[in-house]
């Protein structure tokens, strides 16, 4: 017999190579989705499977027990589930495939999030093309095969349905906080119903309750305004016309609210841009006129439809050239001048602090915030003053059920094309005209290139990701009359339309680099989908005024063909131009002397600096590390504009305080990341040499004594501004300040909690639920530091070997099950906050549960104890 993988004499061995680099025709696989906990879609139902094995294809499904349809579902369809997806010529998943996992030389179907040169899925189309995969974006699939066309494969109106689904139980739990129980209490989010049909049920089922016993009076009028009338907008209506309701038009709101009130329905109008905005020089609402220059346009929606809102559902596409519904200052003075009727916004379309003030995204677990108009603080609990806010940017996946099986129907008439082939090892084969002509539009790439029709993503990524590859002017200069040098021309313009379906930014790019002119793009809006427009502004800057002109008309022209409209904001030269050639330097390429930073340590926390570091182009860094490896490693990932040096703080040889010294002079700025101990000796000489620095660590007491020869030198030695300490010192400042200036009330006790965390699906490997992200040493010593804090006017001291001992559970929720710890001496910090009076005040550190108990262990075996252990 035999065994399984063994060589066979009369197997096709040969075929079974071929197939491991190119997968075999006619098998599909289907990606096990994992980007997180919550995505438990597919892009294939069961019964799609079945379907495709009636029709003679074999299909692949990698196991999942997280996937809503079970790995059983799918064998009894005929599938085949296993963990190897090498045979398959084609895979189908739903979110971006992670780069290491790309089979090679296949056809992978995802969305990309590659196609409008998005800096973060660059990598991964980088190893699109590295693999020869021939890579098809759900989001490319038109019926006209090309972009702008209907999308054909997509996910609907789940994030509508969804979201007033979770919106309605967050009005039943925001309600009861305000001492009122209503229907509402009774539906749950949409996640945790087995379908969406019983969701919908529990909402008919309140609904059938308000018909009976109506919703408190001081409740009523409900009114619910929704916003749009796109798919999204569609999918709320569906769920909250389940609820007893009267349609109405949005102008007649103010009449509702003005008579006796109807307790026992909801009265719902739907908002579009006619209704929420007016000509500002007068005149009636021309909605072509106002999608292509809003600026005409001024919101009335403030004052015409808030007051009269009990909630908002908003669903309506916006981007930054729209007027916005409502600020945090029309509430705040509705809420000044007792006009304040609402009480819930639910922000499907997810824009923060767009077109209302969405200050935070929530996530499906913790869906809720209350937003505080008058202090312009977002708080979790519901039990604080405020407006009820819903932001889950990805909603659809709480109904993955459904989800699925509406896409799988979209998507299953063009997989038996897609999988009779491999994907071709040549770009532009003739294999494509074989495919309908919708997959024809949505491949990106294949055989290594990106197609005709996508080239543009590579000056797109260029203009986004590499502002050194662009000169300010260039080197030519172009003369006037009588030898004088003709000063530079710009213009600036506003771009609106869709400029990536139509290819518009490819050949606006074209049409620049033929004139050897100069372009830079200072803002893009993508739209939220391939209906609706994106915008940009553009900068073009040429030798001169005349080409300058001729550039502007063959753009002009362009635009005409592709339907975008083009607004011309500035147009000048010479000194009317210096502005923009300023700004269009700075952004590129930088000229002027450069800005020298040394950084001690590569360790973790080096990369993420350097990174940000030189985002500006003046910035020149020298990273210097004791170990050489981490130091070129950082050289070599960003380039000449980082020099890694060999650097040991600790020696005091005459070779290494001559080379040290050297280091710090010839910098403009010193950033210390080596361990806290060896601040102070870099400080010292910082002072001699006069050199600023920064470091993150505590002002140590050996550190404090420096000051007064800081101050007598004029030197900034800047400390305590990374996490903890740092953000979470000017978050807490940013609070007390805003508490302060209400002028209601007083504060009685502080509370601040801290910690860097890896996400909970990651601590899985980790038997202490934590990541080293910094020293691991200090991390470690951290542990065995003393604290003490006030609790109730008591001051409570515990000793560093028994820190550990004295974690306190805090339960978020399932998935954030957390314990806190005194964090150092907190009554240091009541002092530098004025909060030295207060009864309470507490620092603490945070751990994922079961940190302590372990970590504790550690310690009483004394394996955290610094020096020999006794014998």
């Amino acid at each position: 017999m035999a065994l399984k993988g063994s060589v066979r004499a009369h197997h096709d061995n040969k075929k079974e190579v071929a197939s491991s680099e190119g997968g075999i025709p006619g098998v599909l696989g289907i990606r096990r989705e994992n980007k997180n906990k919550w995505e438990r879609r597919a892009p294939l139902a069961p019964r799609h499977v079945q379907a495709l094995v009636a029709q003679g294809l074999k299909v692949v499904v990698q196991p999942s027990s997280r996937r809503v349809f079970t790995d059983a579902e799918y064998c009894a369809a005929g599938a085949i589930v296993q963990e190897d997806l090498s045979e398959c010529a084609t895979v189908v998943a739903v979110k971006e495939v992670p780069s290491e996992v790309l089979l090679p030389n296949r056809t992978w179907c995802f969305f990309s999030h590659t196609i409008k040169g998005q800096p973060a899925g660059m990598p991964l189309l980088d190893a699109v093309l590295e693999k020869q995969v021939r890579l098809v974006d759900y989001e490319c699939i038109t019926e006209t095969g090309t972009r702008g066309g209907p999308r054909l494969v997509a996910f609907g109106a789940f994030a509508g349905l969804a979201g007033a689904i979770d919106f309605i139980r967050g009005l039943g739990e925001r309600f009861l906080a305000l001492g009122f129980n209503t229907p509402f209490l009774h539906v749950a989010s949409a996640f945790m119903y087995p379908s969406l049909e019983e969701a919908c049920r529990a909402v008919a089922l309140a609904g059938d309750a308000i018909r009976k016993h109506g919703l408190p009076e001081a409740l009523c009028p409900f009114t619910v305004v929704v916003t749009g009338k796109g798919k999204v907008s569609q999918g709320a209506l569906d769920i909250l016309k389940l609820l007893p309701h009267a349609m109405m038009d949005p102008h007649d709101l103010a009449d509702v609210c003005g008579h006796n009130p109807n307790c026992h329905q909801l009265h719902i109008a739907v908002a579009t841009s006619e209704h929420m905005v007016q000509r500002r020089n007068g005149g009636g609402f021309n909605k072509k006129e106002y999608y292509a220059d809003p600026s005409l346009y001024e919101s009335v929606f403030q004052d015409a439809i808030l007051p009269y809102s009990t909630v908002i559902v908003n669903g309506m596409y916006w981007d930054a050239r729209f007027p916005r519904l409502f600020t945090q200052e029309d509430l705040s003075r509705h809420v000044n001048s007792g006009n304040d009727k609402l009480l819930g916004v639910c922000d499907i379309t997810c824009d923060a602090d767009g077109s209302v003030p969405t200050r935070q995204f929530t996530s499906i677990e913790q869906p809720f915030f209350i937003f505080n108009a008058l202090t312009g603080i977002a708080a979790n609990s519901l039990d604080e003053p405020g407006v009820l806010f819903h932001a889950v940017d990805h909603l659809p996946s709480e109904l993955p059920r459904e989800a699925s099986e509406h896409f799988g129907d979209c998507l299953l008439p063009f997989l038996p094309a897609l999988t009779a082939t491999t994907a071709p090892r040549v770009p532009d084969s003739n294999q494509a005209e074989l495919l309908p002509r919708p997959i024809r539009g949505a491949i990106v790439a294949e055989g290594g290139r990106l197609t005709r029709a996508y080239q543009y993503i590579e000056q797109l990524r260029k203009l986004k990701c590499e502002p050194d590859s662009f000169d300010a002017m260039g080197t030519s200069q172009a003369f006037g009359p009588h030898g004088l040098t003709k000063p530079p021309a710009c213009a600036t313009l506003e771009l609106t339309g869709h400029l990536f379906d139509t290819r518009f930014v490819n050949q606006i790019c074209d049409i620049v680099e033929a004139a050897q002119a100069k372009l830079q793009f200072l803002n893009v809006n993508v739209g939220g989908t391939v209906r609706d427009k994106s915008s940009m502004t553009a900068l073009v800057c040429t030798h001169w005024e005349d080409k300058l002109q001729e550039v502007l008309v063959q753009i002009q022209g362009a635009a005409q063909d592709a339907a975008v409209e083009v607004r011309q904001v500035s147009v000048g030269s010479s000194d009317a131009a210096a502005a923009n050639v300023e700004e269009l330097q700075q952004l590129s390429t930088w000229t002027g002397n450069p800005r020298h930073v040394l950084v001690l340590g590569a360790g973790f926390v080096s990369a993420p600096l350097v990174e940000y570091l030189l985002r500006r182009p003046e910035n020149r860094l020298v990273v210097a590390s004791l170990e050489r490896k981490e130091a070129d490693a950082l050289a070599q990932r960003y380039g000449t504009k980082v020099t890694a040096e060999v650097l040991d703080i600790t020696c005091t040889s005459e070779e290494a305080t001559a080379k040290r010294e050297k280091l710090i002079e010839s910098a403009d700025l010193i950033v210390s990341l080596i361990p806290a101990s060896l601040h102070v000796g870099v400080a010292q000489t910082a002072i001699r040499l006069r050199k600023p620095m920064v470091t993150a660590s505590y002002v140590s007491a050996e550190m404090q004594a420096l000051d007064a020869e800081a101050r007598d030198a004029g030197v900034l030695i800047i400390n305590e501004v990374g996490l903890d300490p740092g953000i979470d010192h000017m978050s807490a400042m940013q609070m007390i300040d805003a508490a302060n200036a209400s002028g209601q009330g007083r504060i009685v006790g502080f509370s601040s909690l801290c910690g860097g965390l890896p996400a909970p699906e990651a601590t899985s490997s980790s038997p202490i639920g934590y990541k080293f992200s910094w020293s691991p040493k200090g991390v470690l010593m951290a542990s065995q530091n003393s604290a003490r804090y006030r609790h109730e006017g008591m001051l409570n001291v515990v000793p560093g070997k028994e820190l550990l001992a004295n974690a306190s559970p805090l339960i978020l929720n399932n998935a954030l099950a957390l314990e806190t710890l005194p964090n150092r001496d907190s009554n240091v910090f009541a002092d530098l906050y004025g909060l030295s009076s207060i009864p309470s005040f507490f620092r603490g550190t945070l751990r994922y549960r079961g940190f302590c108990e372990r970590m504790l262990a550690l310690a009483r075996l004394g394996l955290l104890d610094q020096g020999p252990l006794p014998a």
